[in-house]
């Protein structure tokens, strides 16, 4: 029996896999904490999860809204992982040229963009198609089963 590669199931690596990067980020703060996040922890809490985070989570939902591919939300992640470090470095005198940083805050930006992107995705997908695929989470969904009749 040939399997299929479904992308709505909740085992799915656009869902898995930015659930791991978080948790290992999450991690990865705890050991080194004023490496990776070049601020205050007040500070990135305050740019970078809430007004970036929230940010990236409108721009998934936006790229998946218009149906553009995956790769234009990682771009526009990447623009606004600079933006954020750019506050950073205006507003709390941070490094502005500090790589580290900044590869945290796209990674962090990213996932959430993401999860935004692949709920947004599951409401098309249960809404737009209700009559082919039936929702089975927040962010999953998996085609309807044929009727016995």
């Amino acid at each position: 029996m040939a399997t299929t590669r479904d992308p709505g199931l909740a085992s799915s690596p656009m869902l898995v896999g930015p659930l791991v990067a978080l948790v290992v980020l999450v991690a990865t703060l705890f050991v080194w904490p004023k490496e990776l996040i070049g601020a205050s922890l007040g500070d990135f809490l305050l740019v970078t999860l809430f007004l970036g985070g929230g940010a990236a989570w409108l721009t998934g939902k936006a790229v998946a809204r218009g149906w553009a591919p995956y790769t234009h939300m990682l771009v526009y992640c990447l623009l606004l992982a600079c933006a954020v470090r750019f506050c950073h470095f205006a507003l709390f005198e941070a490094e502005l040229f500090d790589p580290e940083p900044l590869a945290v805050e796209f990674v962090l930006l990213a996932s959430i963009a993401t999860l935004g992107f692949r709920a947004m995705r599951q409401r098309q997908m249960t809404v737009q198609y209700g009559w082919m695929y039936e929702r089975t989470g927040r962010m999953s969904w998996q085609p309807r089963q044929a009727d016995g009749n």
